[in-house]
């Protein structure tokens, strides 16, 4: 925790009842969820009766699971002991009243704008909350929590406040909030604890020994603004009720499903390391993660998803019940332990978060949006860098250019430039359409043609691909130019971008490719489009690297002896022939990019992996803008 920021005392005493080390939650024996086997709804009953005869005085519900059939199941089979035997934890937050379902991302949240304006969120938990009370046979909550809340139920005033009228009125004696469904919002969460830690007594968050990570950033925040954490997911996905093998098969509805290909067999070596430990004290694999976590800072609560595996094999969830029933009995574990099991169970940047992050640059969505400025500062106080703290390399929403991480933080970019070659022939007058170029403020280059003594080749480029739609239609709009005939064949228009290993990635993508196109000592250009065989994407990566080195050491030795730089452009989608690469070779002398063309044609991805190689284009510069 930052030494900067200083404890918040602890909060005054609440009535009702804290929840316990071990709590129940209504999503287990997958009748309300997909995790496994669907037992049922009375051995549900039975499995929540027994918990409550067996020790287990926590229990957890949400309105939304059934569309409130779970709060209705929970209500009756606690409907035969006193209420002030049990805590009663309860989750409100998605709209299925009024909103309508969303295929697997299940209910809008009712802080949906396409619901309700801010002034009526209040009126709506008022309502949620008693229709979940009345179908739970009871008056009160002991805790309520915000469920899988958006940005603004992380950040509304208006959410907040209408939470807090809740706790006046009795309906709930403790007020917190559940990320989720998917793992993250480790950000959000610490924002909320700073804006609204009056109101907040405890978080729900995804935490155990094999998921330490991003769980864990958000403690110091939970422990210096008093706010206790209740950790679901203990079980890690049914990891350590010991019945997943590699291999496993999930049906498509399981909610595991969601998660990483080749989780379970990644998970299963660092579950046996741990096994190792848990009979040492001795404990079972489920009671040594609850009571990992259990050490953890301002963890207080665990609730792990009892799962029903497939098969006459498999543990019956009676068993794993009685596991978490006796967690009582399972000691402690020594800090050196806890510190072990961590390092075991390591498993920082290996999936794509929710919640604010860097990798994601669209529209704010209910479970994902970009990382805002205020975020950015949270981030600061706490010591988070997002983009090593919170990065996933594999995110397939992260649409940035990389390069070389720095320090352990990646170097991430949104910003690159377009090039546009166009040619033309029919020019008797290229004077005349150098001063039309050069009046224009265009940055680019001018060629004149060497295999057409009527052509040009006019290239520009611009970070804003949108000037090539407007400022450069309208260049080659005007005389002179409009007096040409293009030569639609040589168009090129291309990207730059990086491949991860860029040391200085701003330059690579801004700066180099300006100084090599504009270079006034290399008068000389050949630009040619590429596109690969299919058979190249299948290799893998090692062998892919080995021909694209192979290919890069023949530039990178014509470049150190000066005889030519290239410009390097992905097309992509961009090219009307589906070309997926734009090369420009620039250098002093002709017969110098001759050579590496000859050169590159002998190595193996030219040989064997290219499938279409052209039109060349070969110019030689008569203006040249200067750089910007």
């Amino acid at each position: 925790m930052p030494t900067q920021l200083k404890n918040i005392s602890q909060k005054t005493e609440i009535k009702g009842l804290e929840p316990g080390e071990a709590a129940f939650g209504i999503w287990s024996g997958g009748h309300f969820m997909n995790f496994g086997e669907d037992i049922g709804e009375l051995r549900l009953l039975r499995l929540i009766q027994r918990a409550y005869e067996s020790g287990i005085r926590t229990f957890m519900s949400a309105d939304v699971y059934g569309e409130g059939e779970a709060d209705k199941l929970m209500g009756k089979a606690l409907g035969g002991y006193p209420r002030s035997s049990y805590c009663l934890i309860g989750l409100i937050g998605h709209d299925f009243y009024k909103g309508k379902r969303q295929a697997e991302k299940g209910f809008p949240r009712f802080t949906d704008p396409n619901l309700r304006p801010e002034n009526e969120y209040a009126n709506f938990l008022a309502m949620a909350s008693g229709k979940s009370l009345e179908r739970l046979g009871t008056a009160y909550f002991d805790l309520l929590l915000l469920h899988n809340p958006d940005f603004t139920g992380y950040t509304g005033e208006a959410v907040w406040k209408g939470l807090e009228s809740l706790k006046k009125q009795g309906i709930t004696h403790r007020l917190g909030l559940a990320p989720g469904p998917a793992n993250g919002f480790a950000l959000d969460l610490i924002q909320c604890f700073e804006k609204f830690h009056d109101l907040i007594d405890w978080a729900m968050i995804i935490l155990n020994p094999l998921e330490p990570w991003p769980g864990m950033l958000s403690l110091p925040a939970a422990e210096k603004f008093a706010v206790k954490v209740i950790a679901r997911v203990v079980d890690s996905g049914g990891i350590f009720h010991g019945d997943l093998k590699p291999g496993h098969k999930l049906s498509r509805q399981d909610h595991r499903a969601f998660r990483p290909e080749g989780w379970i067999e990644t998970a299963l070596p660092k579950a046996e390391k741990m096994r190792e430990t848990a009979r040492e004290f001795p404990m079972t694999l489920l009671q040594l993660a609850s009571r990992w976590t259990l050490a953890q800072p301002a963890v207080d609560c665990v609730i792990p998803t009892l799962v029903q595996e497939a098969g006459p094999d498999a543990k019956p969830v009676e068993i794993e019940l009685e596991e978490l029933v006796k967690l009582s009995l399972a000691p402690p574990l020594p800090r050196d332990i806890v510190e072990a099991i961590t390092k075991i169970g390591d498993n920082r940047n290996s999936m794509s978060l929710k919640g604010a992050t860097t990798q994601y640059s669209g529209k704010p969505q209910a479970d994902q949006w970009p990382l805002t400025q205020e975020l950015s500062e949270v981030a600061r106080r706490w010591e988070i860098v997002p983009d090593r703290d919170l990065y996933y390399q594999g995110d397939s929403r992260d649409l940035r250019e990389t390069g070389q991480p720095k320090s352990g933080v990646i170097q991430a970019l949104d910003r690159r430039l377009y090039f546009q070659l166009q040619c033309f022939t029919g020019c008797r007058n290229v004077d005349s359409l150098a001063k039309t170029f050069q009046a224009s403020g265009l940055e680019g280059v001018l060629y004149a043609d060497v295999n057409d003594p009527y052509g040009v080749g006019a290239l520009i480029l611009s970070e804003n691909p949108e000037m090539f739609t407007r400022e450069v239609r309208k260049l080659f709009q005007q005389p002179p130019f409009e007096n040409l005939t293009p030569k639609a064949e040589l168009t090129m228009f291309g990207r730059t971008y990086a491949a991860g290993r860029e040391a200085a990635l701003e330059d690579w993508l801004l700066q180099k490719p300006r100084r090599t196109a504009l270079n006034p000592d290399w008068p000389w250009a050949i630009w040619y489009p590429l596109r690969r065989k299919p058979e190249f994407a299948l290799l893998s990566k090692a062998e892919q690297d080995k021909i694209l080195w192979e290919h890069a050491m023949i530039g990178r030795n014509f470049g150190q002896a000066g005889y030519a730089a290239d410009l390097r452009l992905a097309c992509y989608g961009l090219d009307a022939r589906d070309n997926e690469f734009v090369l420009g070779l620039v250098g002093p002398e002709l017969h110098y990019l001759s050579k590496l063309v000859e050169a590159m044609r002998k190595t193996q991805q030219t040989a064997r992996y290219m499938q279409s190689l052209g039109p060349f284009f070969v110019g030689n510069v008569y203006y040249q803008s200067p750089r910007k």
